[in-house]
């Protein structure tokens, strides 16, 4: 519900809305209303924007409100909401005050994100995971943390390499991002997983402990009732 106020006011003239009842004060020398929010008339709360969605309501110390439609609010003091601070979409918490290193790109937190995520099977010859008892994610800003807990495989594995898919998010192009995993059969010291290029799959690893490159084991190298618990974090663009 937005307010119309009287145009061309006096100095101290006043508006009262008819819906709500709460009273305005004009206020000549700031070209502003003000929102009498004392009973002694003399603190205010100053509206410079014209507009006001809603009421406002303060009681000794609380503050009350609808929708506030404002370009900028200055505080010297804490915030402290009743509920929820929602941000529009693309907008967050600037942090673009503070200092920063020569390689920054953003001082803007604009999402966090909490959730379960479902990972499967993309290549190993298994036809999928089974007994799920945790998979969670959490995304903050461009970061995602990802953990998984499941009892084993269903159907057999083969000589394709064992890559799970189903990340809540992509990974970024070369983002490549290496996490711990234990395996409860069929594991191989040093085993770890890896994000892959542009997607939401993860492959297996292990070193090769000599001059050649790293391992990728098979889908045959794991067990059917050998648990997977991994934990992961990679960069998206998502």
């Amino acid at each position: 519900m937005a307010i119309t106020f009287p145009a061309s006011p006096a100095d101290g003239a006043t508006y009262t809305n008819p819906t709500t009842g709460v009273q305005y004060i004009y206020n000549a020398t700031d070209g502003v209303w003000k929102t009498n929010v004392w009973p002694t008339n003399t603190n205010y709360l100053q509206l410079s924007g014209g507009t006001l969605t809603g009421d406002l309501a303060l009681g000794t110390n609380d503050l009350t409100a609808q929708d506030i439609t404002s370009t900028t609010l200055t505080t010297t003091g804490a915030i402290t909401p009743g509920g929820n601070i929602v941000m529009a979409s693309g907008n967050g918490i600037d942090f673009s005050a503070n200092a920063n290193d020569a390689g920054m790109t953003s001082e803007l937190l604009d999402d966090y994100e909490e959730g379960t995520w479902t990972p499967n099977v993309q290549s190993g010859g298994w036809s999928g995971i089974s007994g799920l008892n945790s998979s969670r994610y959490v995304k903050i800003g461009a970061q995602v943390f990802v953990q998984c807990f499941f009892n084993g495989f269903t159907g057999s594995g083969n000589a394709t390499l064992m890559v799970l898919n189903g990340l809540p998010f992509s990974a970024i192009s070369n983002g490549y991002s290496a996490g711990s995993v234990d395996v409860g059969k069929g594991s191989k010291k040093g085993m770890y997983i890896r994000t892959e290029s542009g997607s939401n799959r993860i492959g297996f690893y292990f070193p090769s402990e000599s001059s050649a490159s790293r391992v990728a084991p098979q889908g045959n190298f794991f067990f059917d009732d050998g648990y997977i618990i991994l934990h992961l974090s990679y960069f998206t663009d998502s």
